[in-house]
């Protein structure tokens, strides 16, 4: 009777402490299934947006941006900059980024015909798949044109 009770608190034991790795198990796995669901959220940025805060009329202006790529991948995404005071489109672009890596685009905005104001650009990039935080895909900028 002792030996048939003894086996019992063994398998008892046995039951409990796979039922308790089997449930970290479970756990761990699903701590690296977030892991790599946080990793493929990140995308492209845009990372700076320079323009002159003055410029005058008739001349060229020179609007640099930075775009950058989060990812380990590569990816090709649309960069769009325009000026939104005029709904006129200074310059639309794909652009395949390696991964982790960024790339400066510089456009040449003729300011001729356009009046003593100030103007809005933007620029903004088309999200890639899968991307989660788009806060950083659009940048905007002043600039005051003078006579």
């Amino acid at each position: 009777m002792r030996k048939y009770y003894i086996n019992g608190w063994g398998l008892g034991f046995t039951l409990f402490f796979g039922c308790f790795l089997l449930s970290e198990l479970s756990y761990c796995l699903a701590n690296e299934k977030k892991k790599i669901e946080h990793k493929d959220k990140r995308g492209v940025m845009i990372v700076s947006l320079n323009i002159p805060l003055r410029a005058t009329l008739g001349n060229k202006i020179y609007v640099e941006t930075i775009v950058g790529n989060e990812r380990t991948t590569k990816v090709t995404t649309i960069l769009t900059v325009t000026c939104l005071t005029t709904d006129q489109i200074i310059g639309r672009e794909a652009e395949t980024l390696d991964g982790l890596s960024s790339h400066k685009i510089v456009y040449c905005w003729d300011t001729k015909e356009l009046k003593e104001d100030s103007y809005l650009i933007r620029a903004e990039l088309e999200e890639v798949p899968g991307e989660m935080h788009l806060d950083d895909n659009v940048k905007q900028a002043n600039i005051f044109l003078v006579p």
